[in-house]
């Protein structure tokens, strides 16, 4: 299906995403200025796509089988294990929240195929009152060119 405010890289994720990850993969070897700006860039995207309730864009690069390790203040289990539970999890949150967005505050690369991000959301219901405000720690893992494992984990504050 066409989403008409889709930036074309976000359109190519959805619609060609073999090619997407092959790019991704061809660009681990770009020397690291370049990488980080890429990076920044894709997670620029991701949140823009959050922020807009595309989620098709943002878990397009998501392998079949991921591990995923949920924002803690949403979910209280373990791993969700595969792209289509992660999606489902993350349709059921917009389905009771209707305000969600997501900020970058800082993202670094660990290592080539490993980045991590700062970021806060916030989650409301206008329904219930209902309202979540939280900063994340979020790990993410690469392996040719796919998301393999994504972790959130609250942001430590200092006491």
């Amino acid at each position: 299906m066409k989403h008409p405010t889709r930036p074309l890289a976000d359109r190519l994720e959805v619609e060609a995403p073999s090619l997407a990850a092959g790019a991704v993969r061809v660009l681990s070897w770009a020397p690291e200025p370049v990488r980080r700006r890429v990076l920044q860039s894709a997670f620029d995207r991701a949140r823009d796509a959050f922020n807009r309730g595309d989620l098709l864009v943002v878990f397009a690069l998501f392998a079949e089988d991921v591990e995923y390790g949920p924002p803690p203040p949403l979910h209280d289990g373990g791993l969700i294990h595969g792209r289509s539970q992660v999606f489902d999890f993350w349709r059921d949150v917009r389905d009771r929240f209707d305000d969600n967005s997501i900020e970058n505050l800082m993202l670094r690369e660990a290592h080539p195929g490993s980045f991590v991000r700062t970021a806060r959301l916030h989650h409301r219901s206008s329904a219930t009152n209902e309202t979540l405000d939280y900063t994340i720690v979020q790990t993410t893992e690469l392996r040719a060119g796919r998301v393999v494992r994504q972790i959130n984990l609250l942001e430590a504050t200092a006491d």
